[in-house]
């Protein structure tokens, strides 16, 4: 309790110093509510949605887009920056996904497989193509560029 009032006395004067313009320490901070057994939505994001999620990926996530369906796109992402839960993402329609986040927790950098006979393009954000994976091919790709990707030729 004492180091509580202590902080508030240090912030009274520091507010007085410098004219009222004092940031609130993070204790001060509203606390964060999560509702029990609910799970908060993962940071990367696809939309439209992609045709299946594994959340989380329950094996080694290289070898989960090794084992990539036929006729799919596979590609995998941290879900935290503790880098402790994995989500994976295949796709397969012929349409363009936009990415959010990808590549912002950990490596840039991560495997994919495209294991259908479409080559995958990956776009900026003027939906220009800067890179690709062509069919039946692996590939490492580097994320935090791309903005969307398209599965139409």
């Amino acid at each position: 309790m004492k180091t509580v009032k202590t902080a508030t006395a240090l912030m009274a004067l520091g507010s007085s110093l410098l004219g009222g313009v004092v940031a609130a320490s993070p204790s001060e901070a509203a606390p964060i509510q999560k509702t029990a057994g609910a799970r908060a939505l993962p940071f990367v994001t696809v939309t439209p949605d992609p045709e299946y999620i594994a959340d989380p990926i329950r094996i080694d996530p290289f070898d989960w887009v090794n084992n990539c369906p036929p006729g799919r796109f596979c590609a995998y992402q941290a879900d935290s920056a503790s880098q402790d839960r994995y989500l994976g993402f295949q796709f397969y329609k012929c349409r363009e996904y936009a990415l959010s986040n990808w590549g912002v927790y950990g490596s840039n950098f991560r495997a994919v497989f495209n294991n259908q006979n479409v080559t995958v393009k990956y776009l900026n954000e003027r939906h220009a193509e800067i890179d690709s994976t062509p069919p039946y091919k692996r590939d490492v790709v580097g994320w935090k560029a791309v903005w969307y990707i398209s599965l139409c030729n």
